[in-house]
């Protein structure tokens, strides 16, 4: 079964309703927003809104359940702009960022327009809990950002990266998926068990993703591998990597050099265990999301979510 198919309908009816709440009159904003759309991504997240919703009444909240995935992937639109900025990244998705396509004001504009346009989407919905849970995992995001952009160039702690990334990915994915539980009107059980699900998926993707940044052919992934620590990020596999009583200063070593040779530290980080490390790191999270969806009814919408957590498994881009 492809992915996303018992909600290959209601995707498109949010890419319809993503192209009409980003449709403006000023044409450097539409500009903006037609490129955007073109660079859209997997949307995951709104794919996990519209899974979790099925598990309520969704059939009866149909419409503000599509306005809910609608916001939900125009803030993950907004914090990618964002993001771009920060890291001065040249590319998204094999296109030029918004910043490199237009320039830093309007990629910052372009943004804040995404996150204004989305509150106002989740406020026609006239249920204030939704706007409340959409606005806390902004807050929630915002601050894991701050706590990276300090880390800045530093090696963090372990549990420093956790931290991080549960601010960064887990809380939204985990908050993506209890905003669709709570509009289709989902019980509180449910709610808690597609929370716990979301949460445990969005720290083994972003595991993934900072795997794939050495691992993933540059032309796939989209962007150049190795970008994280030309940018100053550090993630799992180099600090696992530096914790290594024998490839650990070799690799210290390598980082303290203006240009790190990127193949000679991939090369490190598979001699050291960590490539292996951080792969069943994100296993045993993706593990704990299947277990979380036991106590919810067995049938084709817990198979398409049990399907989300293995294309997570294996993605490549």
């Amino acid at each position: 079964m492809a992915l996303f198919s018992l909600v290959a309908d209601d995707l498109a009816a949010v890419n319809q309703r993503l192209r009409e709440a980003l449709q403006q009159h000023n044409p450097v904003v539409r500009e903006v927003s037609d490129y955007l759309q073109e660079a859209s991504g997997k949307m995951l997240r709104p794919a996990l809104v519209l899974l979790a919703a099925q598990m309520g009444d969704a059939a009866r909240l149909s419409s503000d359940v599509i306005d809910v995935a609608t916001a939900v992937e125009m803030i993950h639109m907004a914090t990618l702009v964002h993001d771009d900025i920060i890291d001065d990244a040249e590319l998204r998705r094999g296109l030029p960022a918004v910043r490199s396509r237009f320039s830093d004001p309007v990629a910052v504009l372009a943004g804040d327009f995404l996150f204004a346009r989305a509150f106002q989407i989740l406020a026609g919905t006239t249920r204030p809990p939704l706007v409340d849970m959409a606005a806390e995992v902004v807050y929630v995001m915002a601050t894991g950002e701050i706590s990276q952009h300090l880390d800045h160039g530093r090696i963090a702690s372990e549990e420093s990266y956790w931290r991080r990334i549960e601010a960064k990915t887990g809380f939204f994915l985990e908050t993506c998926c209890r905003l669709g539980a709570t509009a289709a009107e989902a019980s509180i059980p449910v709610r808690d068990a597609l929370g716990r699900y979301g949460h445990h998926i969005g720290l083994a993707y972003q595991v993934g993703d900072d795997l794939l940044d050495w691992l993933a052919d540059p032309a796939v992934l989209g962007k150049a591998v190795g970008e994280d620590i030309a940018v100053g990020i550090y993630t799992l596999p180099i600090i696992h990597g530096l914790e290594h009583e024998t490839y650990g200063r070799q690799l210290a070593d390598l980082l303290r050099t203006e240009m790190p040779d990127l193949a000679e530290v991939r090369r490190l980080l598979e001699v050291s265990g960590s490539i292996d490390y951080c792969r069943a790191r994100a296993q045993g999270h993706l593990d704990a999301a299947r277990a979380a969806l036991a106590d919810l009814p067995d049938g084709p919408r817990r198979d398409e979510l049990i399907g989300v957590a293995d294309f997570i498994g294996v993605r490549d881009h």
